[in-house]
């Protein structure tokens, strides 16, 4: 996946320079701009709509609240995704006694790295659909590695698991995402 590559040219300057002076324009112009596709981020990690929606919100207000340690030293929507991953976490970590905590089998086999076989036919919002419907400590592992490209000692560490479960918890996602595409091709 290619994140557009919008560094703070002068358009984006001048509105983060409203932005860091509070100005409500700026500020609404920002998120006019990068919400549409933070909410498609959000919702990967969340349960329901309003809950990505309520992280995206978060997100913003802490992208408002420290858009001044933003260095251009990567893209501004890469900085501003990270921030809502970031959020998207948070909201797991308060959440996690709602969420649906799986045994693990020590001996399942790991060694299958390799991403789904989605069909080309899938259009990502019923990707990001069937995602919303898996389990969410699956989802959050899944998210991470699949879209964010975290390592297993990366995931372990942001979600307070061992490695060996983030691993177990990946390969049960791709089970689940690839039996749930097999249904629906059965339809």
């Amino acid at each position: 996946m290619r994140l557009m590559d919008v560094k703070a040219t002068d358009k984006y300057q001048q509105i983060i320079n409203g932005c860091l002076q509070n100005k409500r324009g700026s500020q609404q112009e920002l998120y006019d701009i990068f919400a549409p596709k933070m909410l498609t981020v959000c919702m990967r990690y969340a349960f329901t709509q309003q809950e990505a929606e309520d992280i995206m919100i978060e997100g913003f207000v802490a992208v408002f609240n420290h858009l001044a340690d933003f260095k251009n030293e990567s893209s501004l929507e890469q900085w501003i995704r990270q921030i809502m991953v970031n959020k998207a976490i948070s909201n797991y970590r308060n959440n996690k006694r709602r969420y649906n905590h799986l045994t693990i089998d020590e001996n399942i086999e790991l060694e299958d790295e390799q991403i789904l076989d989605i069909e080309s036919s899938m259009t990502g919002k019923k990707l990001i659909q069937m995602i919303q419907q898996m389990p969410d400590n699956l989802k959050m592992v899944f998210n991470l590695r699949v879209f964010e490209e975290y390592e297993f000692k990366e995931i372990a560490e942001e979600l307070t698991i061992p490695v060996s479960t983030a691993r177990v918890y990946f390969l049960r996602a791709k089970k689940w995402i690839n039996e749930h595409i097999e249904i629906e091709n059965h339809r």
